[in-house]
């Protein structure tokens, strides 16, 4: 046997055997069993999940996951991928960054197995009370108030407040950074849809700024405005 065909069999039995360096598969995001929760600024939760050298991290506003490799940190552990999102911890701390917002100080809130671990039921705020206001949206042509409360009653008012119509049912359709879509039904089941996007709002007759830009659609009718989360 020649040297070539000795190191061509070697080298096919060690790809073989999975031994080669820079051959090891990656665990896979199913294989994350270790979870972590961690509060951070304004409240928000983002959970973390680690396999091996791979982190997952659902951010507050998202229903997606983001893997994020381990990499090179001179203290504490850090994970980062190629679009500009990192996360670093030491301890019970945590810092993570995006290219839309950084969070600087999140403090671990509690740890357990994945998909087991209970998130807090209560939207994070000043006010944890069922009944507290949680958004308040207003609009022209026509004029409409739109309310949502912590226990998920919703309610639009109009004609100046003479006319109110209840929803209840309010669950969140999808997230990301930038906007939550909503759903509820009126009491005969009619579909109410709203879009709160993290948008600046100029309210057009004051020229008052709001942090939110919002849109309903019910009855094959369309209401934009701006909103306030509280």
């Amino acid at each position: 046997m020649t040297l070539v065909c000795l190191i061509k069999q070697t080298f096919s039995l060690l790809l073989a055997a999975g031994l080669l360096v820079g051959c090891s598969i990656a665990p896979k995001f199913e294989q994350a069993t270790e979870a972590i929760l961690w509060q951070c600024d304004e409240g928000d939760i983002i959970e973390s999940r680690r396999a091996g050298e791979q982190l997952w991290l659902q951010l507050p506003a998202s229903t997606d996951w983001l893997n994020l490799p381990q990499q090179r940190a001179a203290s504490g552990a850090r994970y980062a991928n190629n679009e500009g999102t990192s996360f670093w911890n030491k301890a019970k701390r945590a810092r993570i960054t995006t290219p839309e917002k950084t969070w600087h100080n999140c403090q671990l809130l509690t740890q357990g197995t994945a998909g087991k671990i209970k998130r807090p039921k209560l939207i994070a705020g000043t006010n944890n009370s069922p009944d507290a206001l949680v958004l308040k949206a207003t609009g022209q042509n026509p004029a409409w108030t739109f309310e949502a409360r912590q226990n998920g009653h919703l309610v639009l008012l109009q004609n100046f407040g003479t006319q109110r119509i209840k929803f209840t049912d309010s669950e969140v359709v999808k997230q990301d950074l930038i906007r939550t879509l909503h759903q509820a039904k009126d009491s005969e089941g009619n579909p109410l849809n709203y879009k709160v996007e993290n948008i600046l709002c100029i309210e057009m007759h004051t020229g008052q700024p709001f942090p939110h830009r919002v849109e309903l659609h019910y009855l094959d009718k369309t209401y934009q405005g701006c909103g306030q989360s509280f």
